[in-house]
């Protein structure tokens, strides 16, 4: 029988409250990380939000599609787990406590509907005319009054304040050097939007794990890296040719290879595969590099005649080789790639194999001396260029919508330059959740009880953030508004107050964009658990069947065929 489960608001408030308390033991750079263990003996520890939120047990569905909510925003911006978590929970509790809802007769689903749905009309409405007017300005001539600071370093200070609270304060230093050395290596003369989009997009194909070595170990090196060793070497000086293999050499090129001979195809004898290797020699092909093990007689072969062979390399590597390479095609799925070079290459315990390319492409090898440490590096490193690229993506859509900007120049224009005059970036520690906090209560013409709710929401991040001193927490507060105040009589642009926070982890900054993407996503998923009356248990499947018109048309044939046979047995 069907299990029915009623959904309260109180219920809500129980299911985050253990998420909450989780992730606030591991918030901000004073954080510590959790320690997972299984019945097995096996240990995680990771203090990154999305994968320590997945890595808990979750019973319970509205958890479950919290933890669905996460990871969609996560993709997206990649940054603000942990504030997500927090900021919903405070929400929950705000709307629970509020006194308009104290009334046992407010908690009904349809007033909480409702309230959900002016909350949802304040992120879609109001929150852009806020984050435009009114933190925009204060960002932009926060990033002027600092620009001696801010204009050569802007990266190495976004890339700090993201990994900041997601690694140990030791690994933080050195993981931003070699984050930085692998962007600027990658870069080169290109554009700096280009660059972000290109790791972003490749960075499962542009990075290595190396587990048993300490993180300092970590580097850039160039070109491609693959986790396999060589199953014929031999010293080679560039160019050099590779031929790209995604099947066995006999059937392959038995088979498809067009340019060499016109034979008949269906003969595979010894002699015609002689013929087509030497014909590769011909080619002047010194290295094979294949998806598969290749024949004992392609091994011979090469041993023969100092051609490199490489065995077992992953396709999408190869794919990724030939898409930047500009590949000269022998016949699908053959090709032959120019390398500047071929090396063999340990790290730690891995005997792995170099190939240099000409392009800007380069491998970040990450270590760690834990299975878990390491995926936390990875994590965070993944994250990195997902909040840049997320932060590039934001700038050029607020310019593409802003008509007195030249479309031209914004092209050429220097990212971080761009990033700064358009008030893109606040210090970390609560500067974006003080600012629309104040301007919330002060300058905000939405609907008074859910601007309410969301400003003394929003103060729990700053506040989870100092819970180790919560006098700390309210003199940082005080000089902030007191700040805000000078700058509001002065005019903004014209004031050279600055916002000293005191963090003991210096000067970082964070994306303005994916600040505002977090209220949004907390908005959204807080609608889809108000808007939840019930839960019910089943054991049919969940996605639902689509039919098109064709089966309907055969269901009704079926159907009548069916009634046809019983007319005429009866």
């Amino acid at each position: 029988m069907q299990q029915l489960e009623c959904v309260s608001l109180q219920v809500c408030v129980n299911v985050l409250g253990p998420l909450e308390s989780v992730v606030r033991r591991c918030l901000g750079p004073e954080g510590g990380s959790v320690l997972f263990t299984r019945d097995t003996g096996e240990t995680l520890i990771s203090r990154h939000g999305q994968r320590v939120l997945s890595t808990l047990h979750l019973e319970h569905p509205m958890a479950r599609m919290v933890l669905d909510c996460v990871c969609a925003h996560a993709k997206s911006t990649g940054d603000g787990t942990k504030s997500f978590i927090l900021l919903l929970s405070a929400l929950l509790r705000a709307i629970q406590d509020s006194t308009h809802m104290r009334r046992k007769a407010s908690w009904s689903n349809p007033a909480l509907q409702n309230l959900a749905n002016r909350l949802l009309a304040l992120s879609r409405n109001e929150l852009d005319d806020i984050i435009i007017h009114q933190i925009t300005p204060y960002a932009s001539s926060y990033c002027s009054h600092h620009s001696d600071k801010l204009e050569h370093s802007i990266l190495d200070l976004l890339i700090g304040g993201y990994i900041s609270g997601r690694t140990g304060a030791g690994q933080a230093e050195i993981l931003k050097r070699i984050l930085c050395e692998f962007f600027y290596k990658s870069r080169r003369d290109q554009n700096t939007t280009e660059t972000i989009s290109f790791i972003h997009s490749h960075f499962d194909l542009l990075h290595m794990r190396v587990t048993g070595l300490p993180i300092g170990c970590s580097e850039v090196i160039e070109g491609l890296v693959v986790t396999r060793d060589w199953s014929v070497w031999t010293e080679l000086q560039g160019p050099i040719k590779a031929l790209v293999l995604y099947e066995c050499f006999g059937s392959s090129l038995g088979d498809n290879i067009t340019i060499c001979f016109q034979q008949d195809w269906l003969s595979r004898t010894e002699s015609i595969t002689k013929q087509k290797l030497a014909r590769l020699l011909e080619l002047q092909v010194n290295v094979l590099l294949s998806s598969v093990k290749q024949p004992e007689c392609v091994l011979q072969w090469a041993r023969m005649n100092h051609v490199a062979l490489l065995e077992g390399v992953d396709s999408d590597q190869l794919d990724f080789l030939c898409n930047i390479n500009f590949p000269e095609t022998l016949s699908h799925p053959q090709h032959i790639v120019t390398l500047k070079y071929c090396k063999r290459l340990q790290l730690g315990g891995l005997h792995c194999a170099q190939l240099g390319i000409y392009s800007n492409a380069h491998t970040l090898v990450l270590c760690a001396p834990a299975p878990g440490l390491l995926d936390q590096t990875v994590c965070v490193s993944r994250g990195v260029f997902a909040m840049l690229q997320h932060l590039s993506q934001t700038l050029e859509s607020n310019q593409s919508q802003s008509s007195s900007v030249d479309q031209s120049q914004c092209a050429s224009e220097d990212l971080w330059g761009a990033v700064m005059r358009a008030g893109g970036v606040l210090p970390v520690g609560g500067v974006f959740e003080f600012l629309l906090h104040h301007f919330l209560l002060t300058r905000s013409n939405c609907d008074p009880v859910s601007s309410r709710l969301l400003a003394e929401a929003l103060l729990c991040v700053p506040r989870a953030l100092y819970a180790h001193n919560h006098r700390r927490f309210l003199n940082i507060q005080t000089r902030f508004l007191n700040d805000l105040k000078k700058w509001d009589r002065t005019g903004v642009g014209e004031s050279d107050v600055q916002f000293e926070l005191g963090f003991s982890e210096g000067l970082c900054l964070e994306s303005v964009g994916g600040k505002q993407q977090l209220v949004v996503s907390v908005l959204e998923c807080l609608h889809r658990l108000l808007c939840v009356g019930a839960v019910l248990h089943t054991r049919s499947p969940l996605r639902p069947q689509i039919y098109s018109e064709e089966d309907e048309e055969e269901e009704e044939e079926v159907h009548s065929n069916s009634i046809q046979m019983l007319t005429s047995y009866l």
